[in-house]
């Protein structure tokens, strides 16, 4: 029994909301290791001004626009394939994971860093990352409900890659601790984790 794939994944599961309350109690402008990189983007984007425009774009990528764009194609291409169970479970994914991001927020209610100004717009509360979960979540849930199963591994491994190369920017830019960032991934990749785990409970006819 303990060689269950559904107690390793529960393990998995309390083990990523461990870390998540470790990193939402610990961080922030009172751990020293996330001031210090922090500190040190902020000098690296002033010997580098021309790189600065490089990681804006990059981290527009992970836009609210942009991924609701991409999940609103992907539904509307399963549902062409009559592939509704699919398509509900992607919406359900993508769009409850955002406002359980946005919950987190306001339960933790972490303040961004203010070492210098910030060099793209932000409007909410730090912990968790924005922009690291919903890329997560988003480049994830889509792998997962779009690829046909024998793609389905690169599909993964290119959402992960997309999804930490836009939520590396954040820090970079100045806009998140580090905390913030790998909180967002942790919280993204366990929240899709589980909604596909309950997705594979359903009726086979309908994958």
């Amino acid at each position: 029994m303990a060689d269950h794939p559904q107690y390793k994944n529960i393990a998995l599961l309390l083990l990523a909301a461990l870390l998540l309350i470790l990193l939402g109690w610990g961080g922030g402008a009172g751990q020293p290791l996330d001031v210090a990189v922090i500190r040190h983007f902020v000098d690296w984007r002033t010997a580098h001004p021309q790189a600065e425009g490089v990681i804006i774009l990059l981290t527009y990528v992970g836009s609210a626009e942009t991924l609701l764009a991409a999940t609103a194609l992907g539904a509307a291409w399963l549902w062409w394939r009559s592939k509704r169970r699919r398509m509900t479970g992607l919406l359900v994914t993508v769009l409850g994971g955002r406002l359980a991001i946005e919950l987190l927020k306001l339960i933790v209610h972490r303040p961004r860093p203010n070492l210098d100004a910030h060099p793209v717009p932000v409007f909410s509360q730090s912990f968790p990352s924005g922009h690291a979960g919903n890329t997560m979540l988003t480049f994830l849930a889509l792998a997962l409900y779009l690829a046909p199963p024998r793609w389905r591994a690169p599909a993964v491994g290119a959402a992960v890659a997309g999804s930490l190369a836009i939520g590396a920017t954040r820090p970079v830019l100045g806009v998140h601790w580090p905390s913030d960032v790998l909180g967002g991934w942790i919280f993204g990749a366990a929240f899709v984790s589980l909604l596909w785990a309950t997705f594979y409970r359903w009726p086979r006819s309908a994958a």
